[in-house]
């Protein structure tokens, strides 16, 4: 839908953010197929010096309508002319693939996910008021703390929460607990000889001794006599990564086919690299959204799939460490937020530095204590007491490879500012309080998504699609919104004799946000069964363009007509899905949306009107937008007006709103 979007809304622009480099290789690829248009729309490590600074020129100057880039590269060399372009109300979308990232790793390992947040509130605030751009987070696996993350993070006036979450149905889900790794070695190899291929299989560590890392894991498949192996730990190159994926798609040559590749977690995010038939863990996922995310690298083509997991008390213990080593204890915030709050003020900003140390400290300018310091902020930006204002972009040059973007960008994170939410942060016991509520709120989450994960392998008693099914259900004002169960068989349901579970219908579209809202109170008095009919006399272009304007601005969303229809195009340019028209009235129609439908003479069809009014009966409020003597698609002795809810002349109706 974003690229979509973007093809169609060009040559005003968009921004694309994903996290791999392979991820925007294979966007691009998707986009050009689209377009045929060879351009370069992935900015990347690998690209010329000369294709950098071309692409960095057409995105400053709008002749770029689409860049895809990594969110460190968008928060320094691109910051500027993406800033330039919202000011100028050129930019049209921002968009972040794989979100859900965002809060997995953005308090750690990526903090430049995080400082989009920043970069973001620069271009609103730069923009004209009617040309702000869109901001749409995407992802497949969305929890109720991701969801109060992003929120946090990228507020709108006008949010608008689609949920269309289902679990996958290739997977067939197995778990064996090991007693040593010796028992897990000899399980990994049998597996490896028995299962089909091509094989991804993870691990948690490259370098520990404490539990299977990749180069143990390689040692054992390689000494098996096991060849067409290919190892990915956590500091392979884009280039790396990019030649594993093409070996598991045998899209090189032959003598560079990958039957198995063992890496950590990264590897294979967002990229659908058909045919791999199986995911092996070497390890326990420290959090159930990792599991899941790795499981579905397998099965991308539509065909059956293996999951299975080997693991020992030991690799328990380190996903324990590993989700427990996220969080700060308030004691120690309070200590560092001493020591970081005596920067100078900045009208409302507080000038904090990161690099501010504590007595225990030793090295202060270590990475460490950077991080802790920087940690201590996001954590009390989650509890409400401040909110970070994210610093300017540093100075990177056109020309710098991707690892060095992502050193300047952490080097560059020295110092920031706060604005200050809680007047009495400077005292221990209150500032302790909070911290520790809200910590404990983000313990519980942390906690509970690592024990979701150890209940999957130590044995459910319900199907583990199910379990998955009640984890990504979201929590909204308007009620819950579920996930679709689907099974490609698991112990319980195996045990069962259940057999596979595949849904044969697309999920029922469910939002939240502006789209599901009741009507406001104007319209309400209008349409209290969710009907109103508005007539025009004859054809009238101007009263038909005043009278969607005025129905916008009160909350309707999705305008809909037989034909291409653009009333009043300045006006629904801040939609996201702007005039967007249904060409066909098909049966899958089904907007559940506030609504307005144009019906004028046999267009549509008398009957493919009366399905689609139908289908919008249920939905919270259809406006008909007619002419006087338009029969009813119900009953052709009646008019419109006199069959579809109260109905008023547009005068009448451009009076009351």
């Amino acid at each position: 839908m974003v690229l979509l979007r973007a093809i169609r809304n060009r040559p005003r622009q968009t921004c694309l953010i994903v996290p791999t480099v392979a991820l925007a290789l294979d966007l691009e690829r998707r986009v050009r197929e689209l377009t045929h248009e060879p351009t370069a729309f992935a900015y990347h490590a690998g690209l010329a010096s000369e294709a950098k600074a071309e692409l960095v020129r057409r995105v400053r100057e709008g002749a770029q309508w689409l860049v895809i880039t990594s969110p460190e590269a968008a928060c320094t060399v691109l910051a500027g002319p993406l800033e330039t372009s919202a000011a100028e109300g050129r930019l049209d979308l921002l968009a972040i693939d794989e979100a859900h990232i965002v809060a997995e790793w953005g308090d750690d390992f990526r903090p430049a996910f995080q400082s989009l947040a920043g970069l973001r509130r620069r271009m609103l605030d730069g923009a004209p008021d009617n040309r702000r751009p869109v901001t749409v987070m995407l992802t497949a696996t969305l929890d109720d703390y991701g969801l109060e993350t992003l929120r946090r993070l990228f507020p709108g006036d006008r949010e608008l929460l689609i949920s269309a979450q289902a679990t996958r149905p290739e997977p067939a889900w197995w778990v064996s607990h090991c007693q040593s790794e010796e028992d897990k070695r000899l399980r990994f190899l049998e597996l490896c000889r028995h299962l089909p291929r091509p094989l991804i299989v993870y691990t948690t560590l490259h370098t520990s001794a404490r539990s299977t890392n990749t180069d143990t894991a390689f040692n054992w498949a390689r000494s098996a006599g096991l060849r067409a192996v290919r190892k990915i730990a956590g500091n392979a190159t884009a280039e790396q990564r990019r030649e594993a994926a093409r070996g598991l798609a045998l899209g090189g040559d032959e003598d560079q086919d990958v039957d198995i590749v063992i890496a950590t977690s990264a590897f294979g995010l967002g990229v659908d690299i058909p045919g791999v038939r199986g995911v092996v863990h070497l390890c326990v996922p420290e959090s159930v959204d990792r599991l899941y995310q790795e499981v579905g690298r397998s099965g991308r083509d539509g065909k059956a799939s293996a999951s299975v997991v080997l693991w020992t008390d030991v690799d328990a213990e380190v996903a324990r460490d590993l989700a427990d080593a996220k969080l700060i204890g308030d004691r120690k915030a309070w200590k560092r937020w001493r020591s970081m709050s005596f920067g100078r003020r900045d009208g409302g900003l507080v000038q904090v530095d990161l690099t501010a140390a504590t007595d225990d400290v030793t090295f202060p300018w270590s990475g460490m204590n950077r991080y802790w310091n920087l940690h201590t902020l996001n954590a009390m930006d989650r509890a409400g007491m401040i909110e970070v204002d994210w610093p300017v972009r540093p100075d990177v040059p056109v020309d710098a490879p991707e690892d060095e973007v992502q050193e300047i960008f952490a080097a560059h994170r020295e110092s920031t500012a706060v604005r200050i939410l809680q007047s009495d942060l400077g005292y221990e016991d209150r500032f302790r309080q909070r911290f520790r509520e809200a910590q404990s709120r983000s313990r519980s989450s942390s906690a509970a998504s690592s024990e979701s994960a150890m209940a999957i392998l130590n044995g459910l008693d319900k199907c583990v699609n199910r379990f998955l099914v009640d984890h990504y259900g979201l929590t909204t004002e308007s009620g819950r919104l579920t996930a679709v169960r689907q099974c490609g068989g698991c112990p319980a349901c195996r045990a069962a004799y259940e057999p596979p579970a595949v849904s044969t219908y697309p999920a029922v579209p469910l939002w939240d946000g502006v789209l599901s809202v009741d009507p406001q109170a104007s319209l309400s008095t209008l349409a209290e069964a969710g009907r109103l009919c508005v007539w025009v006399d004859g054809t009238d272009p101007d009263a038909e363009a005043e009278v969607v304007k005025r129905f916008i601005a009160h909350g309707v969303t999705a305008l809909v007509s037989p034909q291409q229809w653009s009333p009043v195009p300045g006006k629904t340019d801040r939609l996201w899905w702007e005039d967007r028209v249904v060409d066909k009235f098909g049966h899958g129609v089904d907007l559940r949306v506030p609504t307005l439908v144009r019906i004028q003479g046999d267009d549509p069809p008398p009957a493919e009107a009366a399905l689609l009014l139908s289908k919008l009966s249920h939905g919270p409020l259809t406006v008909v937008l007619t002419t006087e003597d338009q029969p009813s698609p119900f009953d052709h002795r009646v008019l419109l007006r006199e069959s579809w809810g109260p109905a008023y002349r547009a005068d009448q109706v451009l009076r009351r709103l």
